[in-house]
């Protein structure tokens, strides 16, 4: 890192996954702000975080509605979705809101080194 903290926002529904992926992403130098849902994501996309880490099956609906509000309002934020989601169409309207990096579940050491690589260039 460069001396300064980034912000990551992690959207993630299950607790084992999440408390995972933040523990993951602070020791890679990640301040980690948390959310289980599209609500508490949406409500914590102000201030605009460096990067999103966004799981699209979320209990309140879509996460991709999370990236559509990213997109649509200009942030200067990197999206990275990581889902389980094997539907070929869905995922094909997901690549069409541009996402960073779409990554498949379970996180393997190639998605976390692309989520560092956002890091630089946050």
């Amino acid at each position: 890192m460069n001396g300064q903290q980034h912000r990551m926002l992690l959207v993630e529904d299950d607790q084992d996954t999440r408390n995972l992926l933040r523990r993951i992403l602070t020791l890679c130098g990640w301040e980690v702000v948390e959310a289980c849902s599209i609500a508490e994501g949406m409500a914590r996309l102000d201030p605009p975080p460096d990067c999103l880490l966004l799981d699209l099956q979320l209990p309140d609906g879509d996460g991709e509605e999370i990236l559509r509000k990213v997109r649509a309002d200009g942030l200067p934020t990197r999206v990275v979705v990581n889902t389980g989601i094997g539907d070929p169409a869905r995922l094909g309207e997901v690549a069409g809101l541009h996402p960073d990096s779409l990554l498949r579940k379970p996180l393997d050491s190639q998605g976390l080194k692309s989520i560092s690589a956002l890091e630089d260039r946050a």
